[in-house]
């Protein structure tokens, strides 16, 4: 599923509260998927382009969403 919402759109929004953390902004993009039974989901700015993978809910680092691909 790939959704792209912006402060009128909280359907498909992580536990951001719809802004970035880096620059406050909330044009966020937001791609959600089930990976090993868990969920994972992707946001990215649109504006300032920071990136981040939460999983089940909690911040995740990129080496452990590489790690849940290598295992499947």
């Amino acid at each position: 599923m790939v959704s792209t919402a912006s402060s009128a759109d909280t359907s498909a929004m992580p536990s951001t509260n719809l802004l970035c953390p880096t620059c406050k902004q909330g044009d966020l993009i937001t791609i959600s998927m089930m990976l090993s039974d868990r969920d994972l989901t992707f946001t990215t700015c649109h504006l300032c382009e920071a990136k981040w993978w939460e999983r089940d809910g909690d911040l995740v680092p990129l080496a452990s969403v590489i790690d849940l691909v290598v295992k499947k």
